[in-house]
């Protein structure tokens, strides 16, 4: 059965290895072995959208994610490495690199229940669910997700990178996903 605190405390730990971010997608994978067990405890947080801490510090977080169906992120990055578990629905990240010109399309990674994404600290994407129900995942990061200085997010419509700001995600993300 999963259990959070665990899951909180293994991540934790993971932070004194060789490869914290290697380390914790084998414990994602082994919890999404049972996605619905996942599920269960999280239940309370599950029908509403949105990132709900329940781990946050300078080195590390750990977010329950829930994206509304047909939800778009605008692209951003984090500054920092990552894993993603999705336990429900599918999660599309449109991933992106630096070009001499601006961003350049660098694929789709599609995730569904059972996947787990190890993302670099260079990496740049948008997520998006394109189903009809809500997804969900255990997101987790190597540092403060809403504190990490010289994150970036790009304006939908000019294209423009600027400094990252929650609320200007929020206000993209509705507008995208609208």
């Amino acid at each position: 059965m999963f259990n959070t605190d665990r899951f909180v405390a293994d991540c934790q730990a993971a932070l004194r290895s060789a490869d914290p971010a290697g380390h914790i997608a084998s414990v994602l994978t082994e919890a999404l072995r049972d996605p619905q067990a996942v599920a269960t405890a999280l239940a309370a947080d599950a029908d509403t959208p949105g990132v709900v801490p329940l781990f946050r510090s300078d080195a590390l977080t750990v977010a329950h994610v829930v994206s509304a169906p047909h939800s778009r992120s605008p692209i951003h990055n984090h500054c920092m490495w990552g894993v993603i578990g999705i336990y429900a629905g599918q999660e599309d990240n449109h991933l992106y690199r630096r070009g001499d010109g601006g961003l350049v399309d660098d694929g789709l990674r599609s995730l569904r229940s059972g996947d787990v994404f190890v993302m670099n600290p260079q990496l740049i994407h948008a997520v998006a669910n394109p189903r009809d129900d809500l997804n969900g995942g255990l997101h987790v990061y190597g540092g403060d997700l809403m504190q990490r200085p010289g994150r970036s997010l790009w304006d939908p419509d000019t294209g423009a990178e600027e400094p990252y700001a929650f609320e200007r995600v929020l206000e993209y993300t509705a507008r995208l996903s609208g």
